[in-house]
Order: structure tokens, then C-alpha cells, then sequence
């Protein structure tokens, strides 16, 4: 008899536990619940509130955050480098950054992998990612919730969008607040003309050959002798050859405005008139003209007025 109740409670509280799933999984096909801001800056009061709540709430099976301090001297590239990640992947995951100036104190979040860091109010919207980056559904890693919550979230009035992951993706300007957008709209646009050691900024130096300050109108890049240097982007070269304290040099005009002069060549690969794609290359590093080393000069120009090369090749 004692097996017999101990059976029929058994088969009831299976039975139960069934009826509960159906009814939640019929809600969830008919009610929409409250509807829930896609802007994730939306639903915290500040930055400190949002990277508490990564630190707090948010885990992955396989990913985690590192939360680092900004020191006197650092920078969002060496945070990115002395932690293995790359600048990509701190833009996506810090998602009320402005700019990229690093100030002293701030909390910068940096994932222990390279991707793209997103959010959903809808488990439906994993499909959309996935056809936005070109990744399977089964690549985006989810972050751990309750049990059964992706059937009944959406009953849920004040509930929190769920943070997702897709490795080694790059993120997209829609997600960032409009400041820093405009900003990564126009990186996008351009492209390194080569690798190497950025050796000196734009703005006021002291000049490595007349020993006073003067104004450095670019941007140098060290590298060796010889280092093949490709275009910035698609346009057409409008004047090559020796061209003052530059040296041999090459100018390319682009569209919407831009034009870029790439000094102190050794050699130049391209002539005057020649239309090239981004990277096509166009000479090779020198030390022609007014120059200590090896190294590529490089200015940037929009609409006739001098801009920061590094607004470009961040």
C-alpha cells in the first residue's frame, strides 16, 4: 500500500511539474510582457552601476572579466595588451565610453577573449546575431540564467536583458553611444599603411633634426628600410616624388574630403594619376629628406584642414 501512494505522489508530481512547463511555454507563445528598453545604457543610472552588474551578475560558461583600474600612464591599448585583448573587444564590452582617453580611476571591463560583447531582450534576437556576424547559433555563448528562464522571461516586468558573446567578432557602431560612434565610423574607413612603432604624434614636438618645438603635421611610424607601404585607402594619387623636407613622397586624394601624404620614401611604386585600392602599395619605408631613421611620415587631411591621423588609425 506504501508503495503504491509513494508511486501514484510520484506520478503526480511529474505530472505537476509537466503541467507547469506547459503553462509556461503557452504563456510565453501568447503574452509579450512589458516591453523592455534594447538600450542597455538604459536601464543603469552610470558606468560604475553597469560594470558592478558585469562584475555581480553577469557569467558565462567559458568567458570572464578582468576589472582594471586606469593608472597614471596607461591607456585603453597597453590595458588591451598587458591583458591579451585588443581595443575591439574593450570598446564592446564598455559600452557608456564617449571617447578613449583613459582617466585615472576609471574601471575598465576587459573579457579574457576577443570578440564582440551584446545583449538581447529576446532570445529570438540570437538567430538575428547570428546572421549579423555570420557565426552559427551554437557559437554565441550565452550567459548562465535560471533554470527554464528563456521560456519565461519574457512574464517578467522588470527584467534585465541578457548579455551574449560572439568570439573574435568586431563590434558595431549601432552599439556604441553616438560620440564614440562617430569616432569608429571613421577608423573604419582607413587602414594602417603599415606595421610598426608609432614613433611620433601629431601636435607640437621638439623637432629630431632643428633641435626646437615645432608643429608635427602627422603622424611617424618606424620601421625597417625597405617595409613596403600600402594606401590608407581606395583614391587617386595626385603628386609623386621628392617633395621638400618629406623626401620621396606620394599624396592620394579620397572621397568625401580626405587626402593623405605618405613621407620620406625610399622608393615609390605608383605615378601620378594612378587610382588604388586600400593597401595597394604605393613605395617603401626611407629616410629621404628631413629624417633621422628609417620611417614612414604620414599626414591626414580632411577638406583641406589637418586632422589627427590617430582619429583614423586607432
Amino acid at each position: 500500500m506504501h508503495k503504491f501512494i509513494k508511486k501514484n505522489k510520484a506520478k503526480c508530481l511529474i505530472s505537476a511539474s509537466v503541467l507547469i512547463v506547459l503553462f509556461i511555454i503557452i504563456a510565453f507563445s501568447f503574452y509579450n510582457g512589458a516591453e523592455v528598453d534594447p538600450d542597455i545604457r538604459n536601464h543603469f543610472s552610470s558606468e560604475n552601476e553597469f560594470i558592478n552588474y558585469l562584475n555581480d551578475c553577469v557569467e558565462f560558461p567559458s568567458l570572464k572579466f578582468k576589472f582594471v583600474e586606469v593608472k597614471k600612464g596607461d591607456n585603453y591599448w597597453k590595458i588591451a595588451r598587458d591583458c591579451n585583448s585588443n581595443i575591439d573587444s574593450l570598446i564592446s564590452v564598455n559600452i557608456f565610453w564617449k571617447d578613449l582617453l583613459a582617466r585615472v580611476g576609471d574601471v575598465v571591463a576587459v573579457p579574457d577573449q576577443r570578440g564582440v560583447l551584446e545583449f538581447i531582450t529576446d532570445y529570438r534576437q540570437i538567430e538575428d546575431l547570428a546572421l549579423e556576424y555570420e557565426v552559427g547559433v551554437d557559437d554565441i555563448q550565452v550567459q548562465k540564467t535560471p533554470l527554464f528562464y528563456s521560456f519565461y522571461y519574457r512574464l517578467i516586468s522588470d527584467r534585465k536583458p541578457v548579455a551574449v558573446f560572439i568570439k573574435d567578432a568586431k563590434p558595431c557602431s549601432s552599439n556604441m553611444t553616438s560620440a564614440l560612434a562617430a569616432k569608429f565610423e571613421l577608423r573604419e574607413m582607413f587602414r594602417s599603411p603599415l606595421g610598426g612603432r608609432l614613433s611620433s604624434f601629431y601636435g607640437n614636438r621638439k623637432h629630431p633634426v632643428y633641435n626646437t618645438r615645432r608643429f608635427h603635421n602627422g603622424l611617424d611610424i618606424a620601421a625597417k628600410h625597405g617595409t613596403l607601404v600600402g594606401a590608407a585607402r581606395a583614391g587617386r594619387v595626385t603628386a609623386t616624388g621628392w617633395n621638400g623636407g618629406y623626401g620621396k613622397a606620394v599624396i592620394v586624394e579620397h572621397d568625401k574630403g580626405y587626402k593623405t601624404l605618405y613621407g620620406h620614401l625610399s622608393q615609390i611604386n605608383v605615378r601620378t594619376g594612378q587610382n588604388v585600392s586600400a593597401g595597394t602599395i604605393i613605395g617603401r619605408v626611407g629616410s629621404t629628406g628631413l629624417s633621422t631613421g628609417p620611417h614612414l611620415h604620414f599626414t591626414l587631411w580632411h577638406n583641406g584642414k589637418l586632422i589627427n591621423p590617430m582619429d583614423v588609425l586607432w
